[in-house]
């Protein structure tokens, strides 16, 4: 009985790391929704998934930049799509 009460305790001390073995048996869209919830909207990073497709990303970039950046952004895809044709 004395074991087992001492490994609860031990448990409970290294918080951190318990949470850390626990996190290791999630999904990996599990691991970057967690990452999300712990930065918080307020850092302005998205995460990820190497399995998601470029577009996805591409999109969740460009919703970052403000009116003029995207401005800016479009209008330079513009000209290099248009140098590419001629």
């Amino acid at each position: 009985m004395y074991k087992t009460n001492l490994s609860q305790v031990e448990t409970e001390r290294s918080g951190v790391e318990g949470i850390w073995r626990r996190t290791k048996k999630l999904s990996i869209e599990e691991k970057a929704e967690l990452v999300e919830l712990l930065l918080g909207k307020e850092s302005g990073m998205i995460v990820i998934s190497a399995n998601s497709h470029l577009a996805d990303y591409i999109i969740a970039q460009m919703s970052l930049l403000s009116l003029d950046g995207l401005t800016h952004v479009l209008k330079e895809i513009s000209t290099q799509m248009a140098s590419e044709t001629m």
